[in-house]
Formats: C-alpha cells, sequence, structure tokens
C-alpha cells in the first residue's frame, strides 16, 4: 500500500526586481527525506494549532498552509514574512530557538509581538503530490512571497546546514554541473522561472503539474532531461514506456511510445509547455524499432515537422520512413550554454538497432531497453533479438563512465554500474540454471521452462518461453524434434 501523504507547504521566498533571487536551503546530507538536496523552506502543517493571526485566508485549510509556510521560513533562516512592527534581531533569535525546541509556538509568538501573517502576500505556486511509490510522500502547497525591507537570514544548522540566495538561471547552472541537487518540485519551478520571470511564471505554476493526483506531467531528473510517463502498448508487469526530452531551446524527443490518442494529446501539451519556455522541438530519436517506443514518432514528426532518426538496422521494423541513420559513436547537440551532447552507442541484442544515449554533460546513461527498473528485458528471436549480443552490449556500457542510468521501463537508477552487473549477474545465473536442468537430463522445451524458471510467476511465462529459447540459441543447445 503506497504510504498516506502528509500535509504540507513551502514557499518561494524571492528578493529583487530586476532578476529576482530565490532563497535555497540545504538539508542535512544525514537526513532520510531529501538528505543534501536544496529546497524551498517548508514542512508539515501543525494540527490544532491557532490561525487567528492570518488574514485574508479563503478557509481555514488556506490559512493552515499560509502559516505553516511563514513558521518554516523563520525556524529554517531566521526571516520573518509577517506584517507589523518586527521584534529585535535578538528577541525573534531567542523566540526562534525556543520554536526549534517546542517550547512556544508560531502563533503565540505572532499575537505577543502583534503581528499578523496576510494571505495575500503569498502568491499560489501551485500543488505537488510526492508519488505512490515513494516511501516518504508529502501533499505540498507551494507559496510564492516577495520579501519586503532588509532583513538577514540567519542559519542554525540543523535540519538545515546551508542558505543560498540564486537566480533560477544560477540555481539550474549549479544543478547542471553536479554542485547542487534539487527534487523534481523544485527543478520545475526553477525552470519556469529562469524562462519567463515573474509574474508570468505563476500562472504556468498554478496551471497543474499532475494528469492525475501523485502522476506528474513530467520529471526533470537532470537539468535538461525530462521524463514524461505514457501510457503504451508494451509487456506487462510495465503499462508505461519513458519518454525523454532532452535540451531546453532545441529539444531532442526520445521514444515517444503513445499509441492511444489521448496518450499522444497529453505528450503533445507536454512539448507545447516546453515551447512556451523556449523551446522548439529538434528531432525524434528511437532507441530502437519495437512499438512500445515508436508509436507516437510519425505522428510527432508531421505535427512538429521534424524528422525521425534511428540506426539503420531500426528502418525494416517499423511502418515510417526514418529521415537519419545514427551510427555508433556519433554525437547530437543541443544547446550551445550549456549544451547537452547525446553520444550514440550501439547495443544490440534486444533489437539489432538498439541504440542507448549518454548525455556526457550530466553523465545519464539513456538506456532503452537494455535494463528495466524493476524488472528484465525479454530477448526474443522472434522479434530480432539475440542473447549473446545482448549480454555483449551489457559488458559494453560496464565498460562506461556515467552516474545514473535512466530505463524506457520503470526508475531510474543510481549506482549504475553496480546496477548493470546485477542485470548481467542475473541472465548468466539463469543461463546456468537452464544449462545444469539440460545435463540433469531436462530434454525438451516445456521441461526445461519447468526447471529453469521455476522462480517465475504463472503470468511472466509467456514471455520466459522468448529468453529461453535465445538462451538456448546462444549456449547452442538443440532440442529434439516434438514427436
Amino acid at each position: 500500500m503506497p504510504a498516506e501523504p502528509r500535509t504540507a507547504a513551502a514557499c518561494i521566498l524571492v528578493r529583487g526586481d530586476a532578476e529576482p533571487e530565490v532563497l535555497l536551503a540545504r538539508r542535512n546530507p544525514a537526513l532520510r527525506f531529501m538528505g543534501g538536496h536544496h529546497v524551498f523552506p517548508g514542512g508539515r502543517l501543525q494540527e490544532g494549532e491557532s490561525v487567528s493571526c492570518v488574514a485574508s485566508a479563503t478557509d481555514e485549510g488556506h490559512a493552515r498552509a499560509i502559516q505553516a509556510a511563514a513558521r518554516e521560513i523563520f525556524e529554517e533562516t531566521g526571516l520573518l514574512c509577517a506584517r507589523g512592527a518586527l521584534p529585535s534581531s535578538e528577541l525573534a533569535r531567542q523566540a526562534r530557538h525556543r520554536l526549534l525546541q517546542g517550547e512556544l509556538n508560531f502563533s503565540d509568538f505572532l499575537a505577543r509581538h502583534a503581528l499578523s501573517i496576510d494571505a495575500d502576500d503569498f502568491e499560489p505556486a501551485g500543488e505537488w503530490l510526492t508519488p505512490s511509490f515513494a516511501p516518504i510522500r508529502f501533499a505540498t502547497r507551494y507559496f510564492l512571497h516577495r520579501l519586503r525591507g532588509d532583513q538577514q537570514e540567519e542559519l542554525i544548522e540543523g535540519e538545515i546546514v546551508g542558505l543560498d540566495w540564486l537566480t533560477p538561471t544560477e540555481a539550474r547552472a549549479r544543478w547542471h554541473r553536479g554542485h547542487i541537487r534539487i527534487s523534481t518540485p523544485v527543478a520545475y519551478t526553477l525552470r519556469q522561472l529562469a524562462a519567463v520571470g515573474l509574474p508570468s511564471a505563476l500562472g504556468l505554476l498554478t496551471r497543474g503539474t499532475e494528469r492525475a493526483p501523485g502522476e506528474h506531467n513530467w520529471f526533470e531528473l537532470r537539468r535538461g532531461i525530462i521524463l514524461v510517463p505514457v501510457k503504451s502498448p508494451t509487456i506487462p508487469p510495465a503499462t508505461h514506456t519513458n519518454c525523454l526530452i532532452v535540451g531546453e531551446e532545441s529539444l531532442y524527443v526520445i521514444d515517444p511510445g503513445a499509441a492511444e490518442e489521448g496518450e499522444r494529446d497529453h505528450l503533445s501539451r507536454q512539448l507545447d509547455h516546453l515551447i512556451e519556455l523556449g523551446g522548439r522541438v529538434e528531432a525524434i530519436l528511437l532507441t530502437h524499432s519495437h512499438p512500445d517506443h515508436t508509436a507516437a514518432a510519425d505522428w510527432l514528426r508531421h505535427r512538429y515537422d521534424v524528422p525521425i532518426m534511428a540506426h539503420q538496422a531500426a528502418a525494416a521494423q517499423v511502418p515510417f520512413k526514418i529521415d537519419r541513420y545514427l551510427h555508433d559513436g556519433e554525437v547530437l547537440k543541443s544547446g550551445r550554454d550549456p549544451q547537452w551532447r547525446l553520444r550514440c552507442i550501439h547495443t544490440p541484442g534486444h533489437d539489432p538497432g538498439h541504440l542507448c544515449f549518454m548525455e556526457e554533460s550530466t553523465g545519464a546513461l539513456l538506456a532503452g531497453d537494455m535494463v528495466a527498473n524493476p524488472g528484465t528485458i525479454v530477448i526474443s528471436r522472434e522479434y530480432g533479438g539475440d542473447m549473446a549480443a545482448f549480454m555483449h552490449s551489457l559488458e559494453r556500457l560496464l565498460a562506461l563512465d556515467y552516474k545514473l542510468i535512466i530505463p524506457s521501463h520503470g526508475h531510474p537508477a543510481g549506482r549504475p554500474r553496480e546496477f548493470i552487473q546485477q542485470q548481467l549477474d542475473h541472465r548468466l545465473w539463469r543461463e546456468g540454471k537452464i544449462k545444469r536442468a539440460h545435463d540433469e537430463g531436462a530434454t525438451t522445451f516445456d521441461q526445461l521452462l519447468a526447471r529453469a524458471y521455476d522462480d517465475a510467476p504463472a503470468q511472466a511465462l509467456l514471455w520466459a518461453r522468448h529468453s529461453l529459447d535465445a538462451h538456448l540459441a546462444k549456449l547452442e543447445i538443440e532440442l529434439p524434434a516434438a514427436p
């Protein structure tokens, strides 16, 4: 069962006019949730706390969210987003320590100093629900507050170990260089702010970021690498294919597997949003020819008047034209400063024309169907698969330098070499089971399937037959013809 989300609020605190800066707080690396990430100040709502000092709220829930945002800003930064004569720095510091130790509540502090919080000072900036697969979840309302006066932030180390005022552009540049870590909501917000500025970004942020509760429209995994999950005609238990969009100004769309009209419309809405932010679709790239990776390719080609690019071996396997062939080692570039560099890596085995794309500026491997997370990849000779070539391609990936694997099905994986090695070890383990079963007298296909895949659930056996056939071909085991 998914974890129950906790209600929370966060605040985009901005200062300045020409190119406003935002305040990012660096969380303690030792924390279980988002340790080491740069975040907007925020935290959980407190039930039972008086909100009598909050004016102009639309309802009690709104007032609680506003108060939580203001309270968390004060606790984490020492800045007071309130109206009235602010207490001296020393009084505020003493109150803040007592708040952090649980000896004082925020509403009493506000009342004691005749301070009020006006909800009109907190502009709505979207809502985010942590996806259901996460072990800790929050339903968070985001606000934007423009800091007034000459207050100075003050760090008290604990949950927060650093405070940085950065322009959205500078924050994204640091993220791209790997100097800071940020989460999906922060990345999304910064991208809108950097592209169109205030106040235009607020209209985009409040438009909605989910197609359904907990189902985000996109995840920006690294700067300029966006994952859009689309429902596709794929192999169960997978239900989606990860369409990846690389770049900011010129956009490469990788594996648009949306077959149904509604899914295609959903994908095009995300592309149109990126176009609003200053992008243009440059080309459609395919990791390979299977329909769950290509179903919307021709549709998008005509919609955006762009070429489709893939390995030459894919051309004979798709019902549309490949406009340009991609070659092993070729590099596709997007943008100038920064520049994304997609290196094509020919990795046959699942499909003769299978390509991975190494994004060299971020160290992200866009792995297509070389791996799945969770699950394993089906190798089917019926669809051009070759187990020996597949395992050789896994070995080739082991030798490359990358920091993150993004598969076409499932979640991104850290510790990439360890993850690839696990995939290779699993194949060798399965191959060993097949060989032992054959050596011990299993001489029919069904006997080998029963022994070598005795750990597989019944619903997976249909696809296991394909992989068994591919392993037998690699092992050069010929079974006697059925009577």
